[in-house]
Protein backbone atom coordinates (compact mmCIF):
# COMPACT_ATOMS: atom_id res chain seq x y z
CA UNK A 1 0.00 0.00 0.00
CA UNK A 2 1.46 3.41 -0.62
CA UNK A 3 1.64 5.89 1.81
CA UNK A 4 -1.40 8.06 0.71
CA UNK A 5 -3.21 5.07 0.92
CA UNK A 6 -2.18 4.21 4.84
CA UNK A 7 -2.95 7.71 5.08
CA UNK A 8 -6.47 7.45 3.87
CA UNK A 9 -6.73 4.16 5.66
CA UNK A 10 -5.95 5.69 9.60
CA UNK A 11 -8.63 8.76 8.34
CA UNK A 12 -11.00 6.54 7.34
CA UNK A 13 -10.74 4.48 11.04
CA UNK A 14 -10.16 8.05 12.53
CA UNK A 15 -13.63 9.58 11.11
CA UNK A 16 -15.30 6.14 12.73
CA UNK A 17 -13.97 7.63 16.21
CA UNK A 18 -15.96 10.68 18.19
CA UNK A 19 -13.37 13.71 18.47
CA UNK A 20 -12.66 12.91 22.45
CA UNK A 21 -12.03 9.39 22.15
CA UNK A 22 -8.22 9.15 22.69
CA UNK A 23 -7.89 6.85 19.70
CA UNK A 24 -9.48 8.62 17.04
CA UNK A 25 -7.68 11.94 18.19
CA UNK A 26 -4.27 10.01 17.64
CA UNK A 27 -4.94 8.26 14.45
CA UNK A 28 -5.80 11.51 12.94
CA UNK A 29 -2.82 13.20 14.59
CA UNK A 30 -0.51 9.99 12.66
CA UNK A 31 -2.76 9.67 9.60
CA UNK A 32 0.72 10.46 7.61
CA UNK A 33 2.35 7.29 8.69
CA UNK A 34 4.05 5.49 5.97
CA UNK A 35 2.72 2.23 4.87
CA UNK A 36 4.76 0.06 6.71
CA UNK A 37 4.08 1.60 10.26
CA UNK A 38 0.11 1.47 9.94
CA UNK A 39 -0.82 -1.75 12.04
CA UNK A 40 1.73 0.17 14.81
CA UNK A 41 0.54 2.98 14.69
CA UNK A 42 -3.27 1.36 15.45
CA UNK A 43 -1.59 -0.73 18.08
CA UNK A 44 -0.13 2.49 19.73
CA UNK A 45 -3.66 4.26 19.41
CA UNK A 46 -5.40 1.84 21.10
CA UNK A 47 -3.06 1.38 23.48
CA UNK A 48 -3.15 4.67 24.62
CA UNK A 49 -6.70 4.71 24.60
CA UNK A 50 -7.28 1.59 26.35
CA UNK A 51 -5.21 2.55 29.28
CA UNK A 52 -6.48 6.35 29.06
CA UNK A 53 -3.42 7.42 28.52
CA UNK A 54 -2.39 11.57 29.10
CA UNK A 55 0.07 11.54 26.56
CA UNK A 56 2.60 9.12 25.02
CA UNK A 57 5.46 9.19 22.05
CA UNK A 58 6.77 6.45 19.65
CA UNK A 59 10.22 6.75 17.68
CA UNK A 60 11.54 3.98 15.51
CA UNK A 61 15.04 4.41 13.87
CA UNK A 62 16.02 2.09 10.76
CA UNK A 63 19.27 2.64 9.00
CA UNK A 64 21.04 6.05 8.58
CA UNK A 65 18.01 8.36 8.47
CA UNK A 66 15.79 10.38 10.73
CA UNK A 67 13.38 9.10 13.02
CA UNK A 68 9.95 7.75 12.55
CA UNK A 69 7.92 9.36 15.12
CA UNK A 70 4.19 9.04 16.29
CA UNK A 71 2.73 11.08 19.23
CA UNK A 72 -0.75 10.83 21.11
CA UNK A 73 -2.29 13.27 24.04
CA UNK A 74 -1.30 16.08 25.87
CA UNK A 75 2.44 16.88 27.12
CA UNK A 76 0.42 17.74 30.98
CA UNK A 77 -3.33 17.08 32.10
CA UNK A 78 -5.55 19.20 29.66
CA UNK A 79 -2.48 20.96 28.44
CA UNK A 80 -0.39 20.95 24.90
CA UNK A 81 -0.18 18.25 22.76
CA UNK A 82 2.88 16.17 22.94
CA UNK A 83 4.97 16.59 19.77
CA UNK A 84 7.88 15.00 18.14
CA UNK A 85 10.63 17.24 20.57
CA UNK A 86 8.12 16.52 23.84
CA UNK A 87 10.71 15.49 26.09
CA UNK A 88 9.68 12.32 29.04
CA UNK A 89 11.83 10.91 31.84
CA UNK A 90 12.81 7.35 30.86
CA UNK A 91 13.88 5.84 33.99
CA UNK A 92 15.95 3.17 33.93
CA UNK A 93 17.12 3.44 30.53
CA UNK A 94 19.81 5.92 31.76
CA UNK A 95 21.12 2.85 32.89
CA UNK A 96 22.82 2.26 29.52
CA UNK A 97 24.19 5.98 29.11
CA UNK A 98 26.01 5.39 32.50
CA UNK A 99 27.73 2.58 31.37
CA UNK A 100 28.68 4.05 28.76
CA UNK A 101 30.10 6.06 30.59
CA UNK A 102 32.12 4.37 32.84
CA UNK A 103 33.11 2.76 29.09
CA UNK A 104 34.53 6.38 27.77
CA UNK A 105 36.81 6.52 31.24
CA UNK A 106 38.01 3.09 30.59
CA UNK A 107 39.01 4.36 26.76
CA UNK A 108 41.04 7.15 28.23
CA UNK A 109 42.91 4.45 30.24
CA UNK A 110 41.43 6.55 33.71
CA UNK A 111 40.21 2.98 35.42
CA UNK A 112 39.99 -0.34 34.43
CA UNK A 113 36.07 -2.22 34.67
CA UNK A 114 37.70 -5.38 37.53
CA UNK A 115 39.26 -2.80 39.40
CA UNK A 116 37.68 -2.48 42.95
CA UNK A 117 35.58 0.99 43.15
CA UNK A 118 36.50 1.08 46.65
CA UNK A 119 39.93 2.36 45.10
CA UNK A 120 38.02 5.98 43.95
CA UNK A 121 35.35 5.81 46.34
CA UNK A 122 36.72 4.60 50.01
CA UNK A 123 33.69 5.37 51.14
CA UNK A 124 31.60 2.11 49.90
CA UNK A 125 34.67 -0.14 51.87
CA UNK A 126 33.79 1.58 55.19
CA UNK A 127 30.51 0.17 56.28
CA UNK A 128 29.05 -3.15 58.25
CA UNK A 129 30.02 -5.60 54.92
CA UNK A 130 33.79 -6.21 54.41
CA UNK A 131 33.04 -8.08 51.45
CA UNK A 132 31.73 -4.55 49.80
CA UNK A 133 35.72 -3.32 49.52
CA UNK A 134 35.69 -6.26 46.40
CA UNK A 135 33.58 -4.57 44.16
CA UNK A 136 34.50 -3.85 40.82
CA UNK A 137 33.06 -0.66 38.35
CA UNK A 138 31.78 -4.54 36.10
CA UNK A 139 29.91 -5.99 38.82
CA UNK A 140 28.12 -2.57 40.07
CA UNK A 141 27.11 -2.24 36.14
CA UNK A 142 25.87 -5.77 35.62
CA UNK A 143 23.88 -6.03 38.72
CA UNK A 144 26.08 -8.67 40.43
CA UNK A 145 27.73 -6.49 43.21
CA UNK A 146 25.48 -7.65 45.65
CA UNK A 147 24.06 -4.42 47.17
CA UNK A 148 20.74 -4.02 48.41
CA UNK A 149 18.54 -1.75 46.87
CA UNK A 150 16.24 0.11 49.44
CA UNK A 151 14.66 3.71 48.34
CA UNK A 152 16.08 7.01 48.05
CA UNK A 153 13.28 7.60 50.44
CA UNK A 154 15.13 5.22 53.20
CA UNK A 155 18.64 6.23 52.77
CA UNK A 156 18.24 10.32 53.26
CA UNK A 157 20.73 12.74 52.29
CA UNK A 158 23.59 10.58 53.61
CA UNK A 159 23.14 7.65 51.58
CA UNK A 160 26.25 6.43 50.80
CA UNK A 161 27.01 6.00 54.68
CA UNK A 162 23.40 4.77 55.07
CA UNK A 163 23.73 2.29 51.88
CA UNK A 164 27.18 0.83 53.61
CA UNK A 165 25.07 -0.36 57.43
CA UNK A 166 23.50 -2.62 55.51
CA UNK A 167 24.81 -6.21 55.00
CA UNK A 168 25.53 -7.42 50.87
CA UNK A 169 22.72 -10.04 49.69
CA UNK A 170 25.50 -12.16 48.48
CA UNK A 171 29.06 -12.16 47.52
CA UNK A 172 30.17 -9.88 44.90
CA UNK A 173 29.55 -11.30 41.53
CA UNK A 174 27.88 -14.13 42.51
CA UNK A 175 24.41 -13.58 41.87
CA UNK A 176 22.68 -10.92 39.54
CA UNK A 177 20.51 -8.80 41.75
CA UNK A 178 19.08 -5.40 40.30
CA UNK A 179 19.99 -2.74 42.42
CA UNK A 180 19.90 1.02 41.21
CA UNK A 181 21.28 2.19 44.20
CA UNK A 182 24.49 0.61 42.84
CA UNK A 183 24.42 3.00 39.91
CA UNK A 184 24.24 5.86 42.03
CA UNK A 185 27.74 4.60 43.37
CA UNK A 186 28.88 4.41 39.92
CA UNK A 187 28.17 8.53 39.72
CA UNK A 188 29.86 8.79 42.55
CA UNK A 189 32.94 7.29 42.16
CA UNK A 190 33.00 8.82 38.54
CA UNK A 191 31.98 12.19 39.83
CA UNK A 192 35.31 11.19 42.72
CA UNK A 193 37.85 10.49 39.55
CA UNK A 194 37.06 12.95 37.68
CA UNK A 195 36.28 15.87 40.32
CA UNK A 196 33.34 16.61 37.80
CA UNK A 197 29.53 16.43 39.18
CA UNK A 198 27.65 13.59 37.78
CA UNK A 199 25.28 15.28 35.23
CA UNK A 200 28.09 17.08 33.92
CA UNK A 201 30.29 15.00 33.39
CA UNK A 202 27.67 12.90 31.55
CA UNK A 203 26.91 15.47 29.37
CA UNK A 204 30.15 16.58 28.41
CA UNK A 205 31.40 13.29 27.34
CA UNK A 206 29.02 11.14 26.48
CA UNK A 207 25.76 13.16 25.44
CA UNK A 208 26.72 16.11 23.32
CA UNK A 209 29.32 13.69 21.23
CA UNK A 210 25.71 12.15 20.55
CA UNK A 211 23.92 15.45 19.90
CA UNK A 212 22.01 16.07 23.65
CA UNK A 213 22.67 18.06 25.91
CA UNK A 214 21.60 19.24 30.13
CA UNK A 215 18.40 19.54 29.29
CA UNK A 216 18.14 16.06 29.04
CA UNK A 217 19.77 15.69 32.51
CA UNK A 218 18.51 18.76 34.20
CA UNK A 219 14.89 18.80 35.43
CA UNK A 220 14.80 22.25 35.85
CA UNK A 221 16.13 22.90 32.29
CA UNK A 222 13.64 20.15 30.60
CA UNK A 223 11.08 21.72 32.31
CA UNK A 224 11.67 25.13 30.54
CA UNK A 225 11.87 23.45 27.32
CA UNK A 226 8.85 21.84 27.38
CA UNK A 227 9.06 18.84 28.63
CA UNK A 228 6.38 16.14 29.56
CA UNK A 229 4.28 16.23 33.40
CA UNK A 230 4.53 12.67 34.69
CA UNK A 231 1.17 11.50 36.30
CA UNK A 232 -0.28 9.37 39.03
CA UNK A 233 -3.33 7.60 38.18
CA UNK A 234 -5.43 7.64 34.58
CA UNK A 235 -7.82 9.78 32.48
CA UNK A 236 -9.24 13.03 33.89
CA UNK A 237 -8.69 11.19 37.52
CA UNK A 238 -4.70 11.89 37.23
CA UNK A 239 -2.94 14.08 38.96
CA UNK A 240 0.19 15.77 37.42
CA UNK A 241 3.56 16.43 38.48
CA UNK A 242 6.62 18.23 36.81
CA UNK A 243 9.16 16.66 36.17
CA UNK A 244 11.21 18.72 38.60
CA UNK A 245 8.18 17.79 41.44
CA UNK A 246 8.19 13.96 40.08
CA UNK A 247 11.76 13.81 41.54
CA UNK A 248 11.07 15.41 45.04
CA UNK A 249 7.74 12.99 44.97
CA UNK A 250 10.02 9.91 44.28
CA UNK A 251 13.11 10.22 45.88
CA UNK A 252 12.92 13.35 48.09
CA UNK A 253 14.39 15.19 45.32
CA UNK A 254 17.99 12.51 45.90
CA UNK A 255 19.79 14.13 42.82
CA UNK A 256 22.22 11.22 43.88
CA UNK A 257 20.02 9.11 41.90
CA UNK A 258 20.55 10.81 38.63
CA UNK A 259 22.88 8.02 37.45
CA UNK A 260 19.95 5.03 37.87
CA UNK A 261 17.52 7.06 36.53
CA UNK A 262 17.50 10.57 35.86
CA UNK A 263 17.67 11.10 32.12
CA UNK A 264 15.05 13.50 30.13
CA UNK A 265 14.65 12.87 26.74
CA UNK A 266 11.78 12.75 24.00
CA UNK A 267 11.90 9.34 22.16
CA UNK A 268 13.46 10.90 18.73
CA UNK A 269 16.24 11.88 20.68
CA UNK A 270 16.69 8.60 22.78
CA UNK A 271 16.38 6.42 19.59
CA UNK A 272 18.67 8.57 17.75
CA UNK A 273 21.11 8.64 20.61
CA UNK A 274 20.92 4.95 21.13
CA UNK A 275 21.70 3.97 17.36
CA UNK A 276 24.77 6.16 17.39
CA UNK A 277 26.25 4.70 20.69
CA UNK A 278 26.08 1.28 18.78
CA UNK A 279 27.27 2.09 15.99
CA UNK A 280 30.91 1.14 15.59
CA UNK A 281 31.30 4.10 12.60
CA UNK A 282 29.49 6.75 15.25
CA UNK A 283 29.94 5.96 18.61
CA UNK A 284 32.09 8.10 21.08
CA UNK A 285 33.03 4.49 22.47
CA UNK A 286 36.08 2.38 20.63
CA UNK A 287 35.06 -1.28 19.65
CA UNK A 288 36.70 -3.31 22.28
CA UNK A 289 34.82 -0.64 24.42
CA UNK A 290 31.60 -1.02 22.71
CA UNK A 291 31.87 -4.75 22.96
CA UNK A 292 31.97 -4.58 26.50
CA UNK A 293 28.61 -2.49 26.56
CA UNK A 294 27.00 -5.36 24.72
CA UNK A 295 28.55 -8.22 25.85
CA UNK A 296 25.32 -10.23 27.63
CA UNK A 297 27.35 -12.81 30.00
CA UNK A 298 25.00 -12.64 33.11
CA UNK A 299 21.44 -14.43 33.32
CA UNK A 300 19.15 -12.13 35.26
CA UNK A 301 16.69 -15.42 36.09
CA UNK A 302 13.83 -13.06 35.23
CA UNK A 303 12.49 -14.45 32.18
CA UNK A 304 14.04 -17.41 30.29
CA UNK A 305 17.06 -16.95 28.43
CA UNK A 306 17.58 -13.64 29.72
CA UNK A 307 20.86 -12.22 30.31
CA UNK A 308 22.26 -8.83 30.96
CA UNK A 309 25.07 -6.49 29.51
CA UNK A 310 26.10 -3.40 31.38
CA UNK A 311 23.05 -1.13 31.53
CA UNK A 312 21.24 -3.46 29.02
CA UNK A 313 19.10 -6.58 28.95
CA UNK A 314 19.20 -8.93 26.14
CA UNK A 315 16.60 -11.46 25.33
CA UNK A 316 16.45 -14.21 23.08
CA UNK A 317 15.84 -14.37 19.46
CA UNK A 318 16.51 -16.83 16.46
CA UNK A 319 17.55 -13.67 14.44
CA UNK A 320 20.12 -10.79 15.96
CA UNK A 321 19.79 -9.99 19.05
CA UNK A 322 17.29 -7.88 20.74
CA UNK A 323 18.83 -5.57 23.14
CA UNK A 324 16.77 -3.03 25.40
CA UNK A 325 15.83 -1.76 28.65
CA UNK A 326 12.70 -0.46 30.46
CA UNK A 327 12.44 2.63 32.76
CA UNK A 328 9.49 3.32 35.47
CA UNK A 329 9.56 6.14 38.11
CA UNK A 330 5.45 5.93 38.44
CA UNK A 331 4.43 8.60 36.88
CA UNK A 332 6.06 7.86 33.52
CA UNK A 333 7.08 4.82 32.15
CA UNK A 334 9.54 3.82 29.13
CA UNK A 335 10.54 0.94 26.48
CA UNK A 336 13.27 0.54 24.67
CA UNK A 337 14.74 -1.82 22.33
CA UNK A 338 17.54 -2.17 19.64
CA UNK A 339 19.18 -4.31 17.04
CA UNK A 340 22.87 -3.20 16.61
CA UNK A 341 23.61 -4.68 13.43
CA UNK A 342 20.71 -3.53 12.10
CA UNK A 343 20.87 0.12 12.79
CA UNK A 344 17.16 -0.23 14.38
CA UNK A 345 15.71 1.57 17.27
CA UNK A 346 12.91 1.83 18.42
CA UNK A 347 10.82 3.84 22.10
CA UNK A 348 7.76 3.93 23.56
CA UNK A 349 7.37 6.22 26.07
CA UNK A 350 4.28 7.65 28.20
CA UNK A 351 3.78 10.16 31.21
CA UNK A 352 1.69 7.91 33.20
CA UNK A 353 2.83 4.42 35.09
CA UNK A 354 1.36 2.40 32.39
CA UNK A 355 4.16 1.58 30.03
CA UNK A 356 3.06 0.59 26.42
CA UNK A 357 4.07 -2.84 26.01
CA UNK A 358 1.25 -4.20 23.40
CA UNK A 359 2.68 -0.89 20.54
CA UNK A 360 6.14 -2.60 21.36
CA UNK A 361 5.26 -6.03 20.83
CA UNK A 362 3.68 -5.01 17.45
CA UNK A 363 6.88 -2.71 16.30
CA UNK A 364 8.86 -6.23 16.94
CA UNK A 365 6.18 -8.35 15.34
CA UNK A 366 5.67 -6.25 12.41
CA UNK A 367 9.30 -4.50 11.74
CA UNK A 368 11.37 -7.78 13.40
CA UNK A 369 9.69 -10.47 12.77
CA UNK A 370 9.77 -11.83 16.79
CA UNK A 371 7.32 -13.22 17.93
CA UNK A 372 5.49 -11.81 21.28
CA UNK A 373 7.34 -13.16 24.85
CA UNK A 374 4.84 -15.79 26.01
CA UNK A 375 5.34 -16.12 29.92
CA UNK A 376 6.30 -19.32 30.86
CA UNK A 377 3.28 -21.33 33.25
CA UNK A 378 3.90 -21.63 36.79
CA UNK A 379 5.70 -24.69 38.03
CA UNK A 380 4.47 -27.37 40.87
CA UNK A 381 4.35 -25.45 44.00
CA UNK A 382 6.64 -27.70 45.41
CA UNK A 383 9.33 -25.62 43.56
CA UNK A 384 8.76 -23.05 45.30
CA UNK A 385 7.98 -23.76 48.67
CA UNK A 386 10.61 -23.19 51.13
CA UNK A 387 12.44 -21.45 53.34
CA UNK A 388 14.81 -18.01 52.40
CA UNK A 389 17.07 -16.58 54.71
CA UNK A 390 17.71 -12.65 53.83
CA UNK A 391 20.40 -10.75 55.35
CA UNK A 392 18.79 -7.60 55.95
CA UNK A 393 15.99 -8.85 57.57
CA UNK A 394 17.89 -10.75 60.60
CA UNK A 395 15.07 -13.36 59.96
CA UNK A 396 13.44 -16.02 57.12
CA UNK A 397 10.97 -15.20 54.69
CA UNK A 398 9.07 -18.49 54.60
CA UNK A 399 6.69 -19.79 51.08
CA UNK A 400 3.88 -22.58 51.83
CA UNK A 401 2.92 -24.40 49.26
CA UNK A 402 -1.21 -24.75 49.80
CA UNK A 403 -2.79 -26.83 47.37
CA UNK A 404 -1.48 -25.07 43.97
CA UNK A 405 -1.20 -21.92 45.97
CA UNK A 406 1.64 -20.13 47.51
CA UNK A 407 1.65 -18.29 50.79
CA UNK A 408 4.32 -15.71 52.02
CA UNK A 409 5.23 -14.75 55.28
CA UNK A 410 7.95 -12.23 56.22
CA UNK A 411 7.70 -10.85 59.63
CA UNK A 412 9.90 -8.31 58.94
CA UNK A 413 8.07 -6.78 55.90
CA UNK A 414 5.11 -7.34 58.02
CA UNK A 415 3.39 -9.96 55.47
CA UNK A 416 1.85 -13.14 57.88
CA UNK A 417 0.45 -16.00 55.38
CA UNK A 418 -0.18 -13.58 52.12
CA UNK A 419 -1.33 -15.24 48.88
CA UNK A 420 1.05 -14.89 45.93
CA UNK A 421 -0.21 -14.71 42.52
CA UNK A 422 1.34 -15.75 39.70
CA UNK A 423 2.15 -13.00 37.43
CA UNK A 424 4.43 -15.12 34.53
CA UNK A 425 7.37 -17.12 34.41
CA UNK A 426 9.26 -17.87 38.12
CA UNK A 427 7.78 -14.06 39.10
CA UNK A 428 5.02 -13.28 41.60
CA UNK A 429 2.66 -10.22 42.57
CA UNK A 430 1.37 -10.33 46.94
CA UNK A 431 -2.40 -10.53 45.90
CA UNK A 432 -4.04 -7.00 46.37
CA UNK A 433 -0.48 -5.28 47.12
CA UNK A 434 0.79 -4.17 44.25
CA UNK A 435 3.42 -1.51 45.84
CA UNK A 436 5.19 -4.14 47.38
CA UNK A 437 6.60 -5.36 43.83
CA UNK A 438 7.55 -8.40 42.42
CA UNK A 439 8.61 -11.52 44.04
CA UNK A 440 11.12 -13.35 41.84
CA UNK A 441 12.04 -17.22 42.55
CA UNK A 442 15.77 -17.94 41.09
CA UNK A 443 16.47 -21.37 39.58
CA UNK A 444 20.66 -21.57 39.32
CA UNK A 445 21.18 -24.80 39.48
CA UNK A 446 20.18 -28.50 38.29
CA UNK A 447 18.16 -28.62 41.47
CA UNK A 448 14.40 -28.70 40.49
CA UNK A 449 13.81 -26.21 43.72
CA UNK A 450 14.49 -22.78 43.86
CA UNK A 451 17.98 -21.44 45.26
CA UNK A 452 16.12 -17.75 45.83
CA UNK A 453 13.93 -15.55 46.52
CA UNK A 454 14.34 -12.42 44.88
CA UNK A 455 12.42 -8.86 45.74
CA UNK A 456 12.61 -5.65 45.89
CA UNK A 457 13.19 -5.22 49.89
CA UNK A 458 15.30 -8.12 50.30
CA UNK A 459 17.52 -11.49 48.27
CA UNK A 460 16.98 -14.42 50.49
CA UNK A 461 18.72 -17.39 49.74
CA UNK A 462 16.68 -21.08 50.10
CA UNK A 463 18.19 -22.50 53.71
CA UNK A 464 15.95 -25.54 53.52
Amino acid sequence: MAAGGAREAIEGEAGLADRGDRRGECLRRNAGAPAHFKKIVAAFCAEHHNLEGIGASLAIVEGDGPPFVATAGSACLSGQEVTEATRFRVGSITKLWTAALVLRQVDAGRLDLDAEVARVLPELAAGVDERAAAITWRQLLAHTAGLPDPSPLELGTEWLTALGERPLWREPGALWSYSSDGYAVVGAALARLRGVEFPRLLVDELLAPLGLGAANVEPELALRTGAACGHLGRGTGARAFSVVEDLALGTGDARWTAPAGGAIASAAELVTAVRDLVDPGRSPLSPTALGELLSAEVPTFERPGERYGLGVRVRPSSGPAIYGHSGATGDFAADLVFVPERKFVAAVLSNTGDPLRVTLATVLQELLGAAPERAAAMGPASRYAGTYRAARLGEEVSIAAQGGELRLTAPALGLADVRLEHAGDARFVVAGRPELGGFTFVFTGADAHASDLRGHAFVGARVE
